[in-house]
């Protein structure tokens, strides 16, 4: 590229390349999903001040299809998880499925995800994780029919509760962006309880048309996510 051709375009890519390469070292570990792939990595694309790495498992290729732009993929050989992990200063799960949840919650080690979710926390690294997979009171689990066993629920949410004890933080986007950029929140603690009836869905947002609703709306967090993220289109 010719320095003397440069154009704003040209300058913003490199000026972003450069503060990309600045960002805090995180690395994203993929687990399998079951929707929300595109709407999540769409909002980690805008998250600023971070230089994101991406581990994926042979069952996460549909993950990483909509994940793999944000920053270059890493492979792991599953030897020496502690050693391995010095290279990142924050670790993201942001489609933590039931499996790894019920195996962090038990203490086992069976999978390279629930290994490098122990050793984030045993290492004192900063361990983050989405929480719309595998909360069975969050909205996509309530579309998909899984939220209808009230044992059940209770059962994830104690798991939840587990993980969080253990010192990793578990929430919404709103609430992982916070905790990740640093800004301050009101609360310290990871809600849990079922969503109150009467919010807007995602779902709903898409099929009526974001020009139905206003942010003011009694909005889920993906919903409103996706209204701002229209509106500035």
């Amino acid at each position: 590229m010719n320095g003397q051709n440069l154009n704003q375009e040209d300058i913003d890519i490199i000026v972003e390349q450069v503060l990309a390469k600045m960002g805090k070292s995180t690395l994203i570990v993929l687990t399998t999903a079951n929707g929300y792939h595109q709407e999540i990595a769409t909002q980690l694309e805008i998250w600023p001040g971070i230089q994101w790495h991406i581990l994926a498992n042979q069952l996460s290729t549909g993950e990483l299809a909509a994940v793999h732009h944000l920053g270059n993929q890493v492979h792991w050989d599953g030897v020496n998880p502690s050693q391995w992990l010095n290279h990142y200063e924050q670790i993201l799960f942001p489609f933590l499925d039931f499996a790894t949840l019920g195996e962090v919650s038990n203490g086992l080690y069976l999978t390279p995800a629930s290994q490098l979710f122990q050793y984030a926390l045993m290492k004192g690294i900063p361990t983050y994780a989405l929480d719309y997979q595998c909360d069975l009171n969050n909205e996509l689990n309530q579309l998909l029919g899984l939220s209808s066993n009230v044992a059940m629920r209770k059962r994830t949410a104690l798991q939840l509760s587990n993980i969080t004890k253990l010192g990793a933080k578990i929430g919404s986007l709103l609430t992982i962006k916070a905790y990740m950029l640093g800004i301050p929140e009101q609360r310290d603690s990871v809600l849990v309880s079922s969503m109150p009836s009467g919010y807007i869905t995602l779902n709903e947002v898409k099929n009526k048309g974001v020009s139905a609703y206003t942010l003011q709306d009694n909005l889920t967090d993906l919903a409103a996510e996706y209204i701002k993220e229209q509106q500035l289109q």
